[in-house]
């Protein structure tokens, strides 16, 4: 009987850290397609343009990590193709901080979106790049681009 037991906990332990063997390098493929670009998330991802007061921010995840970023600048509707991008959003209107596992987070002030007179009920892209501090990866910058949803008050 002990016996029994004992094969089927051997066998059980195997199976999960196979599992797990397999699973774990999973998430680290996905934060990006290529070495120098991040995916972004948005939050929150619709924004009423006419809300005002204190404080108010639109928070942008990167999965970049926060202590290898020297500066990061944000652009709004950045160009298709090969086209140069336009003048990034002032950097009053743009704070860098980390979240609780290291990543960086950049918080727009909801004024820099009102100052650029978006068009309301429609879709907009925010592009971040990040000037890392030394290169890595064969990269002095990453780059990612998330969506943003503008309402206005009817």
């Amino acid at each position: 009987m002990n016996n029994t037991i004992f094969k089927k906990i051997c066998l059980l332990s195997v199976l999960c850290i196979t599992i797990l063997s397999f699973a774990l390098p999973l998430p680290m493929t996905c934060y990006g397609e290529e070495a120098c670009t991040f995916r972004v998330e948005v939050s929150p991802y619709q924004v009423n343009i006419d809300s005002g007061g204190e404080a108010h921010y639109v928070r942008v995840l990167t999965y970049t990590w926060y202590k290898i970023t020297a500066e990061a600048y944000v652009y709004i509707n950045p160009p298709d193709g090969n086209e140069e991008l336009i003048d990034p959003i002032i950097s009053d209107y743009v704070e860098l901080t980390r979240d609780s596992v290291g990543h960086l987070v950049v918080k727009i002030d909801l004024k820099a979106l009102q100052d650029a007179e978006l068009e309301e009920d429609t879709f907009h892209y925010l592009k971040i790049v990040t000037v890392l501090k030394e290169i890595t990866d064969g990269c002095g910058e990453k780059e990612g681009t998330g969506e943003l949803y503008i309402i206005g008050k009817k």
